[in-house]
């Protein structure tokens, strides 16, 4: 979950990879469909992704970067020079950076089921010509994993990975991918997740979906056409929503606390009048309004609340013991929406097993946004364990 933006620091050699570009692969068809976990198929499916860096000739030098549930395939540098904002892990990715493009092959693909360039409820289901809306079926994370490496056999012929990583819903991926193909993955970096889902985060994740089903602009998810724009209201609810489950309170305190907006507006009795952090809240809906779609929203959270790695074993420690990758293991001390001992389990579980695993907890007071925010605080775990393999 979390955020997905970073804007350029001057101080961080910034988009050291230069220009990027969105590259698309389209793999099934009626015969041959993509067969989900829920025994549903999509007969085609089209999935965005970015590379950084060079694959060797042994194709065994791939990283591969997984993102939250509202980022994309675009990990690192910009698509033009004039863009403000950067890939959402650019400081991690590039020349002598912690991912070095001048040893790996970094790939990032836009998840399964979501509105960034890969397959999801926005796109045209062939059978109809039409968007599928909520006829697109339900997706797991798994299905996110097993879509990954569908492409990475396609395209490039890549079997094996050096390093799976990623944060929140992307830790989720990296997980799966550990568990569902053991043999292939040699180290593993999940940020700030859990090996299954907690009650609080679905908790959340209910009241952001119920927030677009009530907007009377969703239409049962059949809004694409419609001249009013969809259920923007409901998007940007959903969206606010999620922004306090990222940061703490005591970050709040501290961008915000009381302060008005505006002092020419902040009258105690006018129910217009916003406080600071108001105006934070509808601006992070707004943006998202610009750029995701309400129906993958919806699926995106509902394959987080699935996300279970020991769900087809019997029990977490079953799925665990699967692992056999170098493990970092990254949580974030202040993370109420995935609090650390999610990731402490999973770590005790493997240390059982024998696996050779660390674990960092990063402190900061930024929350669950953490993980992008101050990405830097993770750097040095990052590096040492990224020289050890």
């Amino acid at each position: 979950m979390g955020s997905d933006k970073l804007t350029v620091d001057p101080d961080d050699g910034e988009c050291s990879v230069g220009l990027v570009e969105k590259n698309f692969y389209a793999f099934g068809t009626e015969s041959d469909p993509f067969l989900l976990e829920n025994r549903q198929e999509l007969s085609r499916v089209e999935v965005a992704y970015e590379t950084y860096g060079t694959l060797n000739d042994a194709r065994d030098n791939v990283i591969l970067v997984t993102h939250g549930i509202t980022g994309s395939s675009h990990a690192a540098g910009k698509y033009a020079w004039t863009n403000r904002t950067i890939g959402f892990w650019d400081g991690l990715i590039g020349p002598g950076k912690v991912f070095d493009t001048g040893k790996y092959f970094v790939v990032c693909m836009n998840s399964l089921g979501g509105c960034r360039g890969t397959t999801g409820p926005a796109s045209l289901n062939p059978a109809t010509g039409k968007p599928y809306g909520l006829t697109f079926p339900i997706v797991t994370v798994r299905d996110m994993v097993r879509m990954q490496e569908r492409v990475l056999r396609d395209v490039w012929g890549v079997t094996h990975l050096a390093l799976v990583a990623g944060g929140s819903m992307g830790g989720m991926q990296a997980l799966e991918w550990a568990v569902l193909y053991p043999d292939r993955v040699r180290a593993l970096v999940p940020i700030a997740t859990a090996g299954r889902v907690n009650a609080r985060a679905i908790a959340f994740n209910e009241i952001a979906r119920r927030a677009i089903l009530l907007d009377p602009h969703f239409q049962k998810g059949n809004y694409y056409d419609t001249p009013d724009g969809g259920p923007t209201q409901g998007l940007a609810l959903a969206r606010m929503v999620g922004t306090v489950t990222y940061l703490t309170d005591s970050i709040m305190e501290e961008l915000f606390g009381r302060k008005p907006a505006s002092q020419e507006t902040a009258l105690e009795h006018d129910l217009h009048a916003r406080f600071d952090v108001e105006r934070y809240l509808h601006d992070e809906g707004a943006a998202l309004v610009k750029r995701f779609d309400a129906n993958s929203y919806l699926y995106m959270t509902k394959a987080v609340d699935l996300h279970d790695i020991s769900r087809g074993f019997p029990n977490m420690g079953a799925a665990v013991n699967r692992i056999t990758a170098k493990t970092l293991l990254v949580s974030i001390s202040s993370d109420d929406l995935f609090p650390p001992r999610q990731m402490e389990e999973v770590c005790d579980l493997l240390q059982a097993a024998g696996r050779d695993v660390r674990y960092f907890c990063m402190e900061s007071a930024y929350g669950h946004d953490a993980f992008l925010v101050e990405y830097r605080k993770m750097l040095p775990a990052l590096r040492e364990f990224v020289l050890s393999l």
